[in-house]
């Protein structure tokens, strides 16, 4: 490619690269849509010009929707037309959706029929907001997205950005608290797209499976692909993944370690009546598939041992949203399966306290209208506190051991990272999810148990290896209470338990 500083850059030169070979391809009504990489960059075009028309300054602009041709038209037109794209997790409530169009001072909103209903709040609660635009249909007192690209066809927008202008706000899940709006240039997303060296990805397909305003699935999946020239297979719905590997027959997906060991229990599972696991492998992933890319949270060498059984490498990596995100990238047949993988070109890290900093061209320019929080995050001298604990070896691998915020600091003046126990789990089927946490001085585990597994006693079998994993540990680090729940954690979008809220 030629030389890119901006993501107005990648999407015209994924338009010289590749042309007409397919960018985007969708299964809808029982047919496919494939849309090349010279026609998207035609749509953003279109749309970029008609905000060229309807606004003379630098503006905020929310998308809120589920990935589609429609909804990366609207992402990127807005990159084109040199203004900032917000994208917003569109499961999130009505109400916080209000709220974060509201504080990112956003002047048009793209929605998709989900928050139709929606819209007399949206109205009220979003007063800068001057245009609503349906990402698809045709409404009254609405404008539609289509209707706008097809008017302005062949035109092309003139926009002046660079490296150092915001190209996005995104909102961090908000594990705990409010959430914060993490500004992203086009240098950060840039840098984090073109930091790993150049492999053979071009012209192979990857199937798509995250929230698209989560900036793992924006960077790794199709920005990653813009550059590589990549056909994007989209991943309808969460309940659909296992119809849509064998349908699209992709190489590659990206994974968040829920949806890894999901997957790999059903596999499992299977494998207790059919002895080749080859072939289950085959049946699940179908012919042409290569490897697992999983991020977005810790994942148990367990879980990667487990694929390898099946013949299928997963590689772990390890980012967060404020450094656009990857600080690691996985490797396929890692030597070291503890680790998150290796730390990423022109990123370093150092380990201070425990805790895990790192300085890089894709850290965050800071937080959006927040200087507060900024300062608690970033050092004066650009460090960003990653807020993960953990230590690096002498190869440049880097080791997560927990969440600082969640470490658990008994009077005893021990202290106990929970998730190096919820790991121990990983693959023990009947639990479906686990959290650890400190109550009244004792290490206490409430667990899911999965409704699914076959068992005439699951809650014994459960304490009889919670008690097998106890005797691994020390005194001091055993758990000692367990609750069992009858529902699932309440988490984020991309399928992170919200600890802030496991009682409800």
């Amino acid at each position: 490619m030629s030389e890119l500083n901006t993501l107005i850059d990648l999407v015209y030169n994924a338009d010289e690269d590749y042309g007409d070979e397919i960018f985007l391809r969708e299964y809808i009504n029982k047919g496919f849509r494939d849309t090349s990489f010279r026609e998207f960059r035609r749509r953003c075009d279109a749309l970029a010009s008609w905000i060229g028309e309807h606004f003379d300054h630098r503006t905020h602009i929310a998308v809120v929707g589920t990935t589609s041709r429609e909804y990366l038209t609207a992402w990127f037109g807005v990159q084109c037309s040199g203004n900032v794209s917000v994208p917003v997790d569109t499961t999130n409530s009505t109400e916080n959706i209000a709220d974060e169009i509201d504080r990112s001072d956003s002047e048009a909103l793209f929605i998709d029929d989900r928050h139709i209903k929606d819209m007399e709040l949206f109205r009220e609660r979003c007063p800068k907001v001057r245009y609503f635009i349906h990402l698809d249909k045709k409404y009254e007192d609405m404008l539609s997205l289509e209707e706008i690209v097809s008017e302005n066809t062949g035109r092309k927008p003139s926009a002046c950005v660079n490296k150092d202008d915001t190209a996005a706000i995104l909102f961090t899940s908000g594990t705990t608290g409010k959430s914060k709006g993490v500004m992203l240039s086009h240098g950060n997303l840039i840098d984090n797209t073109t930091c790993c060296p150049e492999d053979d990805y071009h012209g192979k397909k990857l199937l798509t499976v995250l929230p698209i305003h989560h900036v793992y699935c924006l960077t790794l999946d199709i920005l990653h692909s813009l550059w590589n020239g990549v056909t994007v297979c989209i991943n309808d719905n969460l309940m659909h993944i296992a119809r849509n590997l064998k349908l699209f027959e992709p190489n590659y997906s990206t994974f968040v370690p829920m949806i890894a060991a999901t997957i790999l229990g059903k596999m499992q599972m299977a494998a207790k009546k059919i002895p080749d696991k080859r072939l289950i492998a085959k049946e699940t992933f179908g012919e042409n598939f290569i490897a697992i890319f999983s991020g977005g949270a810790y994942l148990s060498p367990d879980i990667i041992r487990g694929y390898e059984e099946f013949g299928i490498p997963i590689a772990q990596g390890y980012g967060m949203t404020e450094c656009s995100p990857r600080i690691c990238t996985g490797i396929l047949n890692c030597p070291k399966p503890d680790s998150v993988g290796k730390i990423v070109k022109g990123c370093e890290v150092k380990i201070v306290d425990g805790e895990i900093w790192v300085k890089s061209p894709s850290v965050i320019k800071g937080y959006y209208k927040d200087p507060a929080e900024t300062a608690n995050s970033l050092t004066p001298d650009g460090w960003l506190m990653t807020g993960d604990l953990g230590h690096t070896d002498e190869d440049g691998y880097l080791y997560i051991t927990g969440r600082k915020k969640n470490l658990i600091i008994l009077s005893n003046g021990e202290n106990v990272s929970p998730e190096e126990l919820e790991n121990q789990f990983a693959l023990f089927a009947p639990i479906k999810e686990i959290v650890v946490y400190s109550e009244n001085e004792q290490i206490t585990a409430q667990v899911f148990p999965d409704p699914d597994y076959p068992s005439e006693d699951i809650q014994s079998e459960i304490r009889a290896e919670i008690e097998r994993v106890n005797s691994t540990f020390p005194p001091a680090k055993r758990i000692i209470n367990v609750i069992f729940r009858d529902r699932e954690f309440i988490k984020t979008a991309s399928r992170k338990i919200i600890r802030a809220k496991i009682n409800e």
